[in-house]
């Protein structure tokens, strides 16, 4: 095989694993940012639908098993909501109460540091706290 044959086969083989790789990464991006939020079913309507929907095509339900299915679902979801807030809400607390706690053990650039990475972690927890826009 020539020089340039390899090189050819080279390129074509890592196009093939970097087409791979980008296929993977959108569909990574798509399920992280649409997929799962929907079928966690969060706060939104349309995350209660999509989890009727999928609960309909799964168990082949008719029409009116659909129509009969739809109000406990919807029930289950905000109750699940809530039961997510309250969890969440104790987390952050408690989490705080600790930072507190640690808080006399630091020096003052380790308390700036734990003030701020304790803001970062409660505000990744609030967004599931936040009603959607």
């Amino acid at each position: 095989m020539g020089k340039k044959t390899k090189f050819k086969a080279g390129c074509g083989v890592a196009a093939v694993f970097g087409a791979g790789f980008l296929c993977g990464a959108i569909a990574l991006f798509i399920i992280i940012v649409k997929i799962i939020p929907l079928s966690e079913g969060w706060k939104d309507e349309e995350s209660k639908e999509f989890v009727i929907n999928h609960l309909a095509n799964r168990l082949n339900l008719t029409e009116k098993q659909v129509e009969d299915v739809t109000p406990i679902v919807r029930r289950v979801l905000d109750e699940r909501y809530a039961h997510r807030k309250v969890y969440i809400e104790a987390d952050i607390e408690l989490t705080r109460l600790a930072f507190e706690e640690m808080k006399p053990l630091l020096d003052d650039e380790q308390q700036t540091r734990a003030e701020k990475m304790f803001a970062e972690w409660k505000k990744g927890k609030k967004r599931f706290l936040l009603p959607l826009e």
